[in-house]
């Protein structure tokens, strides 16, 4: 009997990957390395997924993974991130999978993703017989909630730090789900990067932003962008996000449609359901440019009021 663990951060995520898993293997159970439970089930487990959306300095959470004896255990499955490539100014659009990873070293997120991706290279060099596959998303998000990442680049949406402001990509949970299935059925090794075709130019985002004022923060504030998207988003937002708002690090997806992956959302889809909480797929073409114009409409007069309030805070900092 087939059995795989789904391990890493809790919420929607895990829940659409284990509901996608569970329509194609034997069995599938969440595990928890601190469980005396799980770890006893540990033992029959044949492929874990691990999902890296959390910020863990050491990656203690993946490194118990990857300790827990089991005689079974053939692949690692790791979710990680696609900020792993960094945002530099000398970035390719898009970035392929052949890109040697170089996280920005103040963006804690994506050096502790890019962390976790070397641990599990060794344990895998450690024998022949262990198989690993690496996912690298782009900011997820869906209608009813988005990534830690995506969740921040969607509060940050409004702020340009630059006159040419980079593309940007927004990933639907859904789509990751059925990326993390695909690599399971088909047992796929390997570096993949996840992704819609193609990406949100700055103009476009500009015009699903619809009327909402836009705001240029200088470089040399980023701890303002940062306390400002932590508010904006209700906890505490990873830090050292500014490199991503003014470098592209858009990803190109040939490698995994190349296996028969077809991203069901494009990137503006996922952004106006995420951004409005609309149900996209129930509008005709019609109403979908209305929710685009209208997104920036509607909260145009709480957005001035919430900008100034932070004008106004920013300079008491």
């Amino acid at each position: 009997m087939s059995v795989i663990a789904v391990s890493g951060v809790d919420g929607a995520l895990r829940r659409r990957i284990v509901d996608a898993l569970e329509t194609v293997v034997d069995r599938v159970v969440t595990f928890d390395p601190s469980d005396e439970n799980d770890c006893a089930e540990f033992l029959t487990v044949e492929t874990v997924v691990h999902l890296a959306f959390v910020e863990d300095l050491n990656q203690t959470a993946f490194h118990a993974v990857l300790e827990q004896p089991s005689g079974n255990l053939k692949k690692v499955v790791l979710v990680s991130s696609a900020m792993v490539y960094g945002a530099w100014p000398n970035n390719a659009i898009p970035l392929s999978e052949d890109v040697p990873v170089r996280p920005n070293p103040e963006t804690s997120f994506a050096v502790h993703q890019a962390d976790a991706e070397r641990k599990l290279m060794e344990w895998s060099d450690e024998s022949a017989a262990r198989e690993i596959a690496i996912l690298r998303p782009a900011a997820v998000a869906s209608s009813i909630t988005a990534g830690l990442i995506g969740e921040a680049l969607l509060a940050a949406a409004p702020i340009r730090t630059g006159r040419d402001d980079p593309p940007v990509q927004f990933l639907h949970l859904d789509d990751l789900a059925t990326a993390v299935r695909l690599v399971v059925v088909e047992s796929l090794c390997g570096v993949f990067n996840v992704a819609p075709d193609g990406w949100l130019s700055s103009r476009e985002l500009k015009e699903l932003l619809g009327a909402r004022p836009k705001v240029r923060v200088p470089v040399p504030l980023p701890g303002r962008l940062d306390r400002y998207i932590s508010r904006r988003v209700a906890h505490n937002a990873p830090s050292g996000l500014l490199p991503y708002t003014r470098y592209s690090w858009v990803v190109a997806n040939d490698r995994l449609k190349s296996h028969g992956w077809i991203p069901k959302y494009g990137n503006d889809q996922v952004f106006v359901t995420a951004d409005a909480g609309m149900p996209w797929d129930s509008m005709n073409a019609k109403q979908r440019q209305l929710v685009s114009l209208g997104i920036g409409l509607a909260s145009v007069f709480g957005a001035i009021i919430s900008l100034v309030l932070w004008a106004k805070h920013a300079r008491r900092s």
